[in-house]
């Protein structure tokens, strides 16, 4: 298992259209093999010492392997980033990254004790 993250800085005047088009685009998303969930948060910007011109977004889709990813990066990316910027090129920024699960601590599992 391992985490896609793409994190968005938006346009303050376009947040509310954004937001409603992620809503579909996140379902999209889980439609590629071996993304299985995803979590969208908010980010405040004083929390990152920024000042407040921008809305920011962190979505993190958990993919079931490497393979999956990849699948998606070579043979879809390109189409899903393309229908985001068709409606919000010049009012949003996108960086992304991946991680590699570890470990997990505190978290009890069923049949556990």
């Amino acid at each position: 298992m391992l985490i896609y993250e793409v994190n968005l800085e938006v346009d303050e005047d376009i947040n509310h259209k954004m937001a409603a088009f992620l809503q579909e685009h996140l379902q999209k998303m889980l439609d590629f093999k071996g993304f299985k969930s995803a979590y969208w948060y908010f980010r405040r910007p004083e929390d990152e010492e920024r000042e407040p011109t921008h809305t920011l977004w962190t979505i993190q889709y958990v993919v079931e392997s490497q393979n999956d990813l990849d699948d998606y990066l070579n043979n879809h990316a390109q189409t899903m980033r393309s229908e985001t910027d068709a409606l919000f090129q010049g009012q949003y920024k996108a960086t992304r990254r991946i991680l590699h699960l570890l470990g997990v601590a505190g978290l009890k599992l069923p049949g556990g004790d």
